[in-house]
């Protein structure tokens, strides 16, 4: 019997591939269930990535801090998303982000050192993190391109369609980090943005 934490993962990958229901009965073995506290770090440097994690309920921050101490937001993670540091989690080297719980959820995480040897007994997930993995980079190098040719409306605007349900969810200093400005210019591009609607 498979933990009905589990259906939500499986549905995710069922949209992208075929698996079967012994294949998915065989997945659950490889994950584990974990409930998160409020600010709870999944990933903290220098420690290696040592999983990565699917939200079931919840919502990730994915996060840097510079010389000076100060975060930058790069990225979110809401139901039904994946998030790890991926360049720790691939080379084992030490984590360069935080991966922290912005809510109170539930994630399924999958250990690194059980990754092979899943591939290699449910052959349809190489196709699945394959298409996951090509997404992350194609993301990346859009907000790349985002953050150094557009204004800062254009980004504002972006967000909100990549992350619909976030707006209300997260502190308003957080979406001003992820778009690389103050929450007072924030508050004026939302204000610019409501007028232009109006």
């Amino acid at each position: 019997m498979i933990h009905h934490m589990f259906e939500t993962i499986i549905e995710k990958i069922r949209e992208h591939v075929t698996l079967s229901d012994d294949d998915a009965a065989l997945l659950s073995t490889y994950l584990e269930v974990r409930k998160l506290r409020k600010n709870q770090l999944l990933v903290e440097p220098p420690y290696p990535a040592n999983a990565e994690y699917f939200v079931v309920k919840g919502c990730l921050r994915h996060y840097f801090l510079d010389e000076t101490g100060v975060e930058h937001t790069t990225a979110f993670a809401m139901e039904g998303w994946w998030m790890t540091d991926l360049q720790s989690f691939f080379t084992g080297a030490p984590s360069k982000y935080h991966v922290e719980a912005l809510e109170e959820g539930e994630v399924i995480k999958l250990r690194r050192e059980l990754k092979d040897e899943m591939f290699n007994k449910i052959p349809a997930l190489n196709i699945y993190f394959r298409i996951l993995y090509q997404n992350a980079i194609i993301s990346q190098n859009e907000r790349i391109l985002n953050a150094l040719s557009t204004t800062a409306d254009e980004r504002y605007l972006r967000f909100v369609k990549k992350y619909p349900a976030l707006e209300n969810r997260v502190p308003q200093y957080l979406i001003a980090s992820y778009l690389g400005i103050t929450p007072e210019f924030l508050s004026k591009v939302k204000t610019r943005i409501a007028a232009k609607k109006s």
